[in-house]
């Protein structure tokens, strides 16, 4: 049930300081950056527009490679900023409080890690290759690495053995609370207020993602053409020159092949195409109309069309409306609630380190 965990898991874990950004996100602090504005100041240590600006470049692209469909807008962009520039926050005082306690890490350690980091890569070259387009030394790359250890053995002694282990009671409560929201919509109750906001979420996600779940669902594959709102009418003629190619090859050679050979969408074209299974719910109506009517097997003749570009569908599979039972989703609620509780123990612990500290924010997006 791993598309379950993804609805609900909405940075819940101890870790999330350290996931929302990758190995090569490392802005560097030049003479030009000092001219840029501060945003924040911890400690005496500045916090600069750029840092965060940059970062917000990485994730954002990432983001819509990994949903072509995100809807962006100005909040949004203020949001995922004010996000980055917590983590940002929390990862310098988190650095400070390591310090103090003089927790050190080894080369063999650091080396460890990057070694993991390298086998995301194809092979040395492609590794290098996004280093250097990175604008990063492997010096830089090995410095944020020993940083983030250091914060991981922090965490480790400091929260770890305050983190509590769900039990199967523990879940069958918070399904029982996600299945009465969505028959009564009732809150929960009976648990501390500094608690009962990041629960509430929890139970809310559960319930959403339970009637995802419980909705018509179809698994998909797509060939994608780029083509957003800002395509020039030169780029455009190329791209109808591209759809008609694929409208004549498809009915020669198979979804899976001009999957391989057109799709422009990175993501799913490493996957053949595969998009997953969708809930008709995540669809606007005007495209889940069209997808939900298709059998299986088949696929759109004429591309659907959307403000990112074109894509070709595939229905490779679907799935009846159902009830889903505590039984069918109890081992994921429990992960979920592991992670959920060392979220817990890694907010209290970072507020009462943020209390001690002198954090001096002056952002404006």
């Amino acid at each position: 049930m791993k598309s379950m965990k993804r609805l609900i898991l909405r940075s819940m874990s101890m870790l999330w300081i350290i996931a929302i950004s990758n190995f090569f996100m490392i802005p560097e602090i030049t003479a030009d950056k000092i001219v840029n504005k501060t945003v924040a100041i911890i400690n005496e240590i500045p916090i600069f527009e750029t840092e965060v600006n940059d970062i917000f470049s990485s994730i954002v692209e990432q983001y819509k490679q990994a949903l072509p469909v995100i809807n962006q807008n100005k909040q949004k962009e203020s949001e995922l900023k004010d996000i980055i520039l917590e983590q940002k926050i929390e990862e310098i005082i988190l650095k400070q409080e390591a310090r103090k306690r003089k927790i050190e890490v080894s080369k063999k350690e650091i080396q460890s890690n990057i070694l993991e980091i390298k086998k995301r890569f194809a092979n040395e070259l492609e590794f290098n290759a996004e280093l250097k387009k990175e604008n990063l030394k492997i010096s830089d790359l090995e410095k944020k690495v020993g940083d983030q250890i250091i914060i991981m053995k922090l965490l480790r002694q400091s929260i770890g053995p305050k983190i509590k282990i769900p039990s199967e009671t523990d879940a069958r409560l918070l399904y029982e609370k996600a299945i009465e929201k969505i028959e009564n919509s009732k809150g929960s109750k009976g648990m501390s207020k500094n608690y009962i906001k990041e629960y509430d979420l929890l139970v809310e996600n559960l319930s959403d993602a339970i009637k995802k779940m419980s909705e018509e669902q179809v698994r998909l594959k797509q060939i994608f053409i780029n083509c957003p709102k800002d395509t020039s009418s030169e780029k455009i003629k190329e791209v109808f020159v591209k759809i008609g190619d694929i409208k004549r090859e498809l009915q020669k050679q198979t979804f899976d092949s001009l999957v391989r050979k057109y799709s422009e969408d990175k993501i799913s074209s490493s996957k053949n195409g595969d998009l997953g299974v969708i809930s008709k719910s995540d669809l606007i109506p005007s495209i889940s109309d069209i997808i939900f009517s298709m059998e299986v097997g088949s696929y759109t003749k004429n591309p659907i069309k959307t403000d990112l570009g074109y894509h070709f569908i595939k229905i490779e599979e679907k799935r009846a409306k159902r009830n889903i039972s505590f039984d069918d989703i109890k081992d994921d609620i429990i992960d979920t609630l592991s992670q959920f509780n060392e979220r817990q123990a890694y907010i209290n612990y970072i507020e009462d380190l943020k209390v001690k500290a002198n954090v001096r924010i002056s952002k404006t997006w």
